[in-house]
Parts: C-alpha cells; structure tokens; sequence
C-alpha cells in the first residue's frame, strides 16, 4: 500500500490526559508498565502498555514528561479503568493522580509552537502529539485516523481486545512500547517467553477491501473455508485485520470479497 503524503492537525476529543506527580511516581511506574520509565530522563515522550498478570492488552498510553510531573495520554473510554487500577497499585506510595480537564490532545503531520509539542515515538510517518489548554481543528480527525489504520498502527481501546490481545501479534515491540532490557512488570515474564520462544503466529496488518462495502468489526476472513483471522478496524476502503501468519500468501476473502494484506516496512516478521 502506498501511503500519500498527508497534511493534518486535529484535537484528538476521545483522549483524556492524567496527571501523575509525587516522589514515588518512577519507583510506581516501572513495576507495573511495558516501558522503562527512566527513558524520561533523556526523552519528552515515551509509549507504553499495561498488561494484565497472563502477558494480555489492558491499556496502551503516552507518558509525557511536562516539569516536575507526567502526563499520561490515554483513551477517554479506558481511563477511569486505568485510574482505578493505578490506585489499586499506589498503597501508600507518595503519588498523586488527577485528571487534567484543562488539557486536549492535538496530532499535527508538521511541528507547531505548542509547549508540549513532541515526535510520536511509535512512527515518525504519524507527525506529532501536542498538548495545550485549547486546540482547534483544522482538519477532520477522520484523516487522521485513516492514516493510522493505513499504517496497521492500532488504537489500543478501539482494535485491541482487553485480556485477550497479545502485544507482540500487533507489532508493540516494533513501535517501541516495550523495552525489553528493564526488570519485571507485570506480565512480563510471558511477553518475554513470546519473544524469545517464537510463539507469535499471528500479526495484525493493514488491508485493502477490494470490493465497496459495509465490513464490520469482528468479521471473519477466511481462505476458502478456513478461517484465517479477524477484521478489527475499518475506515473506508481500509482497515486492520489479526491474521494467520500462514496464510499471507493466499487468497483471503471477507464475506467472499477479496482483501488485499499489505505489510508496511515497520513490521517485522520471522524469517
């Protein structure tokens, strides 16, 4: 698929931004997310994942350093999901934690003057995140997305499925939200088995319909009448399926319509 080049800057009204301040935040962090939060210290921006006890999604996020606190850019609909576990995790830990409705998140193909304004550390091709008290949009947010989806890049809460994806299969290695030479966090120990073992047989890719029409989430694809995967995004002539890695070379169909699978070169595959 050949990506064109794409103008956009859009205030991203489905995410929510939290605060985390306290002594205690870094020490509180790096036991429980995919990323090593000591990256901070030299980088803006980082992303991450938190996985539940088995190695499985739960939520995928942004964490931005803005002076002596974090900012943590997340899913509307995941958010208070995540506050509860974050409090479920703080004890007594000196950390604090607060919804900052005075903040939006913006995504722009081009830098912009915004204080908080840094490189999505998943993909240069997506632009930038900002991070003001007011953005407007000069573009549709629907471009935006298409692009993502366009990339096979997922948004968590929306393509993921909770306690049931596994990370490696959608590429969160290759878009840097794991850092593989940090100690334990939850999970970690079968995320890691996945990685060195081999066991991923399944990968998420962007796809084409090559026919018009109505596609739903959670449809089926097959290779004649052996299903091969599972559609989990769709924007117009475009979406993103989780795929049999076996079938890549076959003919895959959805609702007896052809798909075409196309592999953008950030994903790696096993030789």
């Amino acid at each position: 698929m050949t990506i064109p080049k794409t103008d956009f800057c859009c205030c991203l009204t489905n995410r929510t931004v939290i605060e985390i301040q306290g002594s205690d935040r870094e020490v509180f962090l790096q036991g429980i997310i995919t990323q090593d939060i000591k990256r901070l210290e030299n980088e803006s921006i980082l992303y991450s994942l938190m996985l539940s006890p088995q190695g499985k999604f739960q939520f995928d996020f942004f964490i931005i350093c803005d002076g002596d606190s974090w900012l943590i850019d997340i899913a509307t609909e995941r958010s208070q999901a995540f506050l509860q576990r974050l409090q479920l995790f703080k004890l007594r830990s000196d950390v604090s934690l607060n919804v900052r409705a005075d903040q939006q998140v913006g995504v722009s193909s081009t830098k912009n003057d915004a204080k908080n304004c840094f490189l999505d550390p998943r993909l240069k091709e997506l632009g930038y995140r900002f991070y003001d008290k007011k953005i407007v949009s000069e573009t549709p947010r629907d471009i935006y997305e298409t692009l993502c989806i366009s990339l096979g890049i997922p948004d968590g809460a929306q393509n993921m499925i909770v306690d049931k994806s596994i990370p490696l299969e959608w590429g969160m290695d290759e878009l840097n939200a794991i850092a593989w030479s940090k100690g334990c966090y939850m999970g970690q120990e079968l995320t890691a088995r996945s990685r060195y073992v081999g066991q991923i047989r399944k990968r998420a890719f962007p796809i084409i319909f090559k026919v018009p029409g109505e596609y739903m989430v959670g449809e089926k694809l097959a290779v004649e009448d052996r299903e091969v995967g599972e559609l989990r995004a769709t924007n117009g002539h475009v979406g993103i399926a989780i795929l049999k890695l076996e079938a890549l070379n076959a003919a895959i169909l959805i609702n007896g319509d052809p798909i075409e699978v196309c592999k953008p070169s950030w994903i790696l595959l096993p030789e």
